[in-house]
């Protein structure tokens, strides 16, 4: 279990070194420090999480995020 938690605190840190200036990870959206709309991408945790309450933002799954560090660039975004 303690491996899993380790590994859910690694990915802010490597968005944060793929360049992003603020990154906040939160496990419930209403626990953001400010509106959704705010953030450049939400990232969510797999492709088939509900993504009906994100209308207004730029959604992104965490396989996306993971081929664009592989890419070394942003690839286009996710089709829902």
């Amino acid at each position: 279990m303690e491996k899993a938690k380790e590994a859910s605190r690694m990915v802010p840190r490597i968005i944060l070194a793929m360049g992003a200036a603020r990154v906040e990870a939160v496990t419930d959206l209403k626990a953001t420090s400010d509106s959704l709309s705010t953030f450049d991408y939400v990232v969510i945790k797999e492709s088939y999480d509900s993504v009906s309450a994100l209308q207004d933002v730029v959604c992104v799954h965490l396989p996306w995020v993971k081929d664009c560090l592989i890419a070394g660039r942003l690839l286009p975004l996710p089709e829902w």
